[in-house]
C-alpha cells in the first residue's frame, strides 16, 4: 500500500497569485492531509508568514503540518558559508515561531541542504528534511545524484550516504530525471507514480503560485485507487521509527 506524502511550497507572497484555498478546499473534499512548507527568506523574511497567519492558518485543518522552506539568500545571493547559513535558519525558525508555528519539518530552498545546516537543524528540534532529489536532471546548487530514494539518515559529512543524523530525508520522488511536482500536470507523472508504487514513501510536491488543484485531486484519486495512505512529513517520520528503529531497538 502506498504511503503518499502531499507537500505544499508556500511562496505566494512573492508572486501574483496564491492558490492555496483551492488547495485547501481539495484537501477537505478528499480528507487528505498536507504538509506546508512555508517559505522564508532574509529577502524579506514574514512576508509569507504573514500571508499565512493572516489568510490560510485558520482555514487549514489542525491534522495537516505546517512546515518552513528555508532559501540560502540574502541581498548579494545564494549564501554557502556554515554559519550564515545557521543564521538564515535560526531566523527561518523564529519567524514562523512568532506566528505560532512550531516548525519539525523542512525543505530547502533549490533542495539546496548542506552537511553543515544538519547541527543547526538538529537544534531547533527539526525531525524531518525534504530538500533531497535522487538522480534528478535539477542540480542547480547541489546534485543529488546517488542518494537514496527510501527515507534514510544521512551521513554527517556527506548527505549522499546514510549514517548517524538524527535528522530523517524523505526524498521528493523522481524517475528518469524527474521530480515529483504536480505543476508537471498529472498525465505527465504517472510513469513517475507507477515507478514509486513499491517506494516506503512517495513523496510529491505543489508550489502555492501554480494552479495544480484539479491534478492534485487526479492525483489523490489515483493514489487513493491504489490503496493509499496519506500523511504528512512529520508522521511520516514517525513512522518510519515505530516501523525501523524502535521495531530493531526491540530484537
Amino acid at each position: 500500500m502506498p504511503n503518499v506524502v502531499l507537500t505544499v511550497d508556500c511562496e505566494g507572497a512573492m508572486h501574483d497569485r496564491c492558490y492555496t484555498s483551492e488547495y485547501i478546499q481539495v484537501f477537505e473534499q478528499e480528507f487528505v492531509p498536507a504538509s506546508w512548507m512555508v517559505h522564508v527568506s532574509l529577502k524579506d523574511p514574514s512576508a509569507n508568514t504573514n500571508l499565512y497567519y493572516r489568510e490560510f492558518i485558520h482555514k487549514i485543518p489542525s491534522w495537516h503540518e505546517m512546515g518552513m522552506k528555508v532559501n540560502f539568500e540574502n541581498e548579494r545571493g545564494y549564501v554557502e558559508d556554515p554559519k550564515e547559513r545557521g543564521n538564515i535558519l535560526w531566523v527561518a525558525k523564529d519567524t514562523l515561531k512568532s506566528h505560532m508555528v512550531k516548525v519539525t519539518s523542512v525543505r530547502a530552498g533549490a533542495f539546496a541542504l548542506l552537511p553543515s545546516d544538519i547541527p543547526y537543524l538538529e537544534e531547533m528540534g527539526v525531525l524531518v528534511d525534504s530538500s533531497v532529489l535522487p538522480d534528478a536532471d535539477y542540480k542547480m546548487f547541489v546534485d543529488w545524484t546517488g542518494a537514496p530514494h527510501e527515507p534514510y539518515h544521512s551521513a554527517s559529512d556527506n548527505l549522499h550516504k546514510e549514517g548517524g543524523n538524527k535528522i530523517l530525508h524523505i526524498p521528493v520522488a523522481t524517475h528518469e530525471g524527474q521530480y515529483g511536482y504536480l505543476d508537471r500536470g498529472f498525465d505527465a507523472l504517472v510513469p513517475l507514480f507507477e515507478a514509486n508504487m513499491g517506494r516506503e514513501v512517495i513523496c510529491l510536491g505543489m508550489r502555492d503560485y501554480m494552479d495544480s488543484a484539479e491534478d492534485l485531486r487526479k492525483t489523490i484519486r489515483y493514489f487513493r485507487e491504489k490503496g493509499a495512505h496519506f500523511t504528512t512529513l512529520t508522521q511520516a517520520a514517525s513512522e518510519h521509527y515505530e516501523h525501523h528503529e524502535a521495531l530493531a531497538g526491540s530484537r
